[in-house]
């Protein structure tokens, strides 16, 4: 478990979560946003490494019994020995704070705000996911994959919470898979040799939605920055 992990929520990065679009007013409040934001943020990351047993074309088996369905998470860990699970959040103080904006009817603060901890939870993943790289230099690393991107069902973030206990770091799954607080993430890669292992492509490369989905590919790009 890492706390206190430090994100960079840039205005560029607000921008691009908004499609890329500003006027002077946005202009205006996007300082006062980030400030906020860096001090309503509470960054709690969890993460453990698994031996992967078997791959096949819509499965993969870990060495402790547990499955996750995805044809191309299967594609994306073939030839990896090991997967490692992660979990991010940013806490619930920024979400209680969007609450109360929007009973206060700021709306236009609320939602950049909202705005914010998205991609403060981003940034977070990206951090994470980096620093865990950094440790197995040397080894064939692949990209990271989301429950509920592509064909990875949401429902497998059951198997995630079994394998990584993100209760410790206070996040919640309900009956519906929604994680509480909302601005949390999860997400597994692998590890492997070199010679086997490809990185492989971020989901948002190859989603359907990516020429008309508002801003995911274009984050992406900026938040996935140097990986």
């Amino acid at each position: 478990m890492q706390k206190n992990m430090e994100i960079k929520v840039t205005k560029e990065m607000l921008l691009e979560r908004m499609g890329g679009s500003s006027n002077e007013r946005i202009a205006q409040y996007l300082p006062e946003v980030i400030s906020l934001g860096e001090y309503l943020v509470e960054p709690r990351t969890i993460y453990d490494i698994f031996t992967i047993d078997k791959i096949n074309e819509e499965k993969v088996y870990l060495e402790n019994g547990k499955v996750f369905h995805s044809e191309h998470l299967c594609k994306l860990l073939i030839g990896a020995e090991r997967l490692v699970a992660m979990c991010c959040t940013i806490g619930s103080a920024l979400e209680r704070k969007v609450s109360t904006l929007n009973k206060e009817k700021d709306i236009l603060m609320s939602y950049l705000l909202d705005i914010y901890g998205a991609t403060a939870v981003g940034v977070l993943m990206r951090s994470l996911y980096q620093n865990i790289k950094k440790g197995y230099a040397g080894h064939g690393v692949t990209v990271y994959l989301e429950p509920g991107q592509l064909d990875w069902n949401i429902r497998d973030q059951v198997v995630l919470f079994q394998l990584v206990s993100p209760e410790k770091i206070g996040v919640s799954l309900n009956e519906g898979f929604v994680m509480k607080p909302v601005k949390t993430t999860t997400g597994v890669f692998g590890i492997g040799d070199v010679d086997k292992v490809k990185k492989g492509v971020f989901a948002c490369e190859i989603c359907p939605k990516r020429k008309t989905c508002t801003f995911r590919y274009k984050a992406e790009e900026l938040l996935q920055d140097e990986i």
